[in-house]
């Protein structure tokens, strides 16, 4: 990515805010303004130095303008630090917004690559880092611009002839300082044709064996000594070409310098500049300096912002999570059928399955005996449809899941597991969670009275609407996973999956038991468990092999 698709790309996420963006660019015009008029009012100030009239009256005025003048830029400068710091806050959050949709749209074979964590807290750490970066570098190349632009203005202005005299002869010693420059670094390139270090091979044990075994010591020792001066040699070598590039270019530089200065001098002796003309030049072409080299080094700058916005490029060319289904599905009986299923290649960390032949009854409940290899969350993501299977098919209330629309599939399914993260919000709204966040007040309460949560809830200063997750209401474990359950209740999906391979559901308490035993009564129920407690609630239990 180059700077000016950098910019191209700046213009698409800065659109939005383009209030905001015109306040910025008003006020990077108003320092190039005030800046560029600095060199007239000394022009204007050493004119008048050389008169004696009014000059009292002329003085004050200069410098009463020359403080309107800073005064204008620190509000400028105010302005514009402020409304770049809001756009990159604004674009900070869209970037966050726009990755947390991409994520959730990703296959699940993305979250479940080893480096998937390190990546997303990549973006975490540096998307403010580099929207603040971009933008203050955006500041900078416009206000370089304006700047640039109004000190040439002001130096035409003056003086034309002489200035593009100046320019022209800026330009040849610039270009004079880059073909240096060029020589220097692809000098620093080459390499000795014969430098062949020997020090690395005495760290070879077997290597100083020989050598003393064959008394090569003489030898090796003169073939050492004869490859660092070989490489002093090469290095002095370096240095002359280095030293001697820059002496030429230095006498060039010289040299023009000398007759621009003559000609300078014949100018001011032919009276066709003013002293005042001649100090807003010089001032003039010394405030180039700072802009121009801020804008060459601006490349140096924008290495770790490509960097960035290269990885969020990656990720948001990654493809969105298929769905080649097309049939509608309203509600499910939830026969599950699986007919010679196999998978092969899905993940390092489990292993295939081959011609898996399964049928789950309606209503039934059955138990996966949690074993060390993970075949059981294999069978859940082809059920859920996070992965396809590469033979066979699955059948649900024969229909092949792989032609039923995912939104209208999943609908239909819960998926339990007891370390869920519930939001920041109301009981209510952590319970009217997803598809059922729209439910009504009356059946928000029924399940969350079928699932213990009033009991607790009453207790509380708000009741159902008590915002969670602050320090004043700290919820314990159980009744999480009564809120927890009490959403899965209001959802009444057809099948339940309920997850215990990193958290177990505490069935020892009775308001949890309880309340699991209400959710899977009559629905087909698959558990993944090693619990005794919760495998005792199976009609039968199954251990894939």
């Amino acid at each position: 990515m180059t700077e000016i698709q950098l910019c191209r790309r700046l213009m698409v996420w800065i659109a939005p805010y383009w209030t905001m963006f015109a306040l910025a660019i008003g006020s990077l015009i108003a320092i190039a303004l005030t800046t560029s008029l600095l060199p007239l009012l000394i022009k204007q100030l050493l004119d008048n130095a050389q008169t004696s009239e009014n000059e009292l009256e002329q003085l004050e005025f200069v410098l009463l303008t020359i403080l309107g003048l800073l005064v204008t830029r620190g509000i400028a400068c105010f302005s514009s630090s402020y409304s770049s710091s809001w756009i990159s806050g604004k674009i900070g959050i869209d970037f966050r917004k726009t990755l947390f949709e991409k994520l959730l749209a990703l296959p699940i074979s993305y979250a479940e690559k080893p480096d998937a964590d390190k990546f997303n807290a990549y973006f975490c750490t540096h998307i403010d880092q580099a929207t603040a970066g971009i933008a203050q570098i955006l500041n900078i190349l416009l206000k370089e611009i304006f700047t640039i632009t109004g000190l040439l203005m002001v130096m035409l202005f003056i003086n034309l002839e002489f200035s593009l005299m100046g320019l022209l002869i800026m330009l040849i010693i610039g270009s004079i300082m880059q073909f240096v420059s060029q020589i220097n670094d692809s000098n620093q390139k080459i390499l000795p044709p014969s430098f062949d270090p020997p020090l690395p091979s005495l760290t070879s044990t077997q290597h100083i064996k020989s050598i003393k075994l064959d008394g090569g010591q003489s030898q090796e020792g003169q073939h050492f000594y004869h490859s660092i001066e070989q490489q002093r040699r090469f290095i002095l070598k370096q240095a002359a070409i280095k030293m001697f590039s820059q002496t030429i270019a230095l006498i060039l530089i010289t040299a023009i310098l000398a007759a621009f200065f003559f000609l300078f001098k014949q100018q001011l002796n032919l009276h066709m500049m003013t002293a005042g003309d001649t100090g807003a030049l010089i001032t003039a072409a010394l405030m180039l300096v700072l802009p121009a080299r801020r804008l060459l080094n601006m490349q140096l700058s924008l290495q770790n912002q490509f960097q960035v916005i290269h990885h969020i490029d990656l990720l948001l060319a990654q493809q969105d999570e298929p769905d080649g289904g097309q049939a509608r599905l309203a509600r499910t009986r939830g026969h599950i059928r699986f007919e010679e299923v196999s998978i092969c290649n899905y993940s390092s960390s489990r292993p295939p399955l081959f011609n898996l032949t399964l049928t789950i009854q309606s209503g039934e409940i059955v138990a996966l005996a949690s074993s060390s290899d993970d075949r059981e969350k294999t069978l859940i993501d082809l059920i859920a449809r996070f992965i396809r299977p590469t033979n066979g098919r699955i059948l649900l209330d024969d229909i092949d899941i792989a032609t039923i629309k995912l939104t209208d599939l999943r609908a239909n399914m819960a998926w339990l597991t007891p370390d869920i993260r519930l939001l920041n919000d109301t009981i209510a709204a952590n319970i009217a969670y997803g598809t059922t966040r729209c439910a009504t007040e009356a059946s928000i309460m029924k399940a969350a009275r079928t699932c213990h949560v009033t009991e607790f809830a009453r207790e509380m200063p708000h009741g159902l609407q008590t915002r969670i997750g602050l320090k004043d209401v700290e919820l314990s474990e159980n009744q999480r996973q009564c809120i927890i359950i009490a959403r899965a209740l209001l959802k009444n999906p057809a099948i339940v999956i309920i997850d215990e391979t990193t958290a177990v559901f505490d069935t020892h308490c009775s308001l949890v038991d309880d309340a699991l035993d209400t959710l899977i009564q009559n629905r087909t129920t698959l558990i993944i468990s090693s619990q005794p407690d919760m495998l005792g609630k199976a009609h039968r239990i199954i251990k894939l092999t």
